[in-house]
């Protein structure tokens, strides 16, 4: 019997296998690699995904804000308490008769003490009863509301 011995054919077919094991395994690599990292590939949906959400958010707090501003457009204009409350921030308008007081802000540096002279002529605080001529006097914050 004239053939090849028995070692040598079995040693063809193990180069073989590992050979189409090695090709294999690279196309596998290959198609892993593209599926994860391509144009429509796993980790780009992850990151549309991500942006969708923050987008919806996003979308979410500019609804709330649109509903604010309607609000606020819808009072100024059927509210006229809060019209004069704004012209009075923003304008800086008093009405007649009104006496508007500064004080120091209180977290600041307070001023140094009046001097004798200015502690007899400064006026005493207001108290909300009137001064000593009867006049009303204006306390600090938003002035009151006429019902």
């Amino acid at each position: 019997m004239a053939g090849a011995p028995a070692g040598e054919g079995t040693q063809k077919g193990g180069k073989n296998r590992r050979f189409l094991l090695g090709v294999l395994g690279f196309a596998a690599l290959a198609v892993a690699f593209l599926a994860l990292f391509s144009h429509q590939g796993l980790y780009k949906i992850y990151c549309l995904r991500q942006e969708r959400e923050a987008m919806e958010q996003e979308n979410l707090r500019l609804a709330a804000e649109n509903a604010s501003l309607a609000r606020t457009i819808d009072r100024l204009q059927n509210d006229p308490e809060m019209i004069q409350d704004l012209i009075r921030r923003e304008l800086n308008l008093v009405k007649k008769n009104e006496i508007i007081l500064q004080f120091p802000p209180e977290g600041g540096k307070a001023a140094a003490p009046p001097g004798p002279a200015l502690q007899a002529a400064s006026p005493p605080p207001a108290t909300g009863r009137g001064d000593k001529h009867g006049r009303p006097r204006s306390l600090p914050g938003p002035p009151p509301r006429n019902p």
